[in-house]
């Protein structure tokens, strides 16, 4: 778990931040249930990081990401 990284990626203006494992391994996406964060995932991501490269995402307004006021409906 010490050499995971945690960054944030910019997407339609909003700051996402993401935690992942890293490698050269095919990517896993796991994405955290209401009023969660990727960080959740911690103990399957520990499991998993030996064949994946597993990337836990904070969703809008969750975590560390950005939680603007709008944009959360169709």
């Amino acid at each position: 778990m010490s050499s995971w990284q945690s960054d944030f990626i910019h997407a339609n203006g909003i700051r996402l931040h993401y935690t992942r494992t890293g490698g050269a391994k095919p990517p896993l996406v796991l994405a955290h249930g209401f009023s969660d964060d990727g960080l959740c995932w911690t103990s399957v991501a520990q499991n998993l990081e030996a064949n994946y490269d597993v990337v836990m995402l904070d969703a809008r307004g969750h975590g560390l990401s950005d939680a603007p006021d709008q944009g959360y409906g169709p």
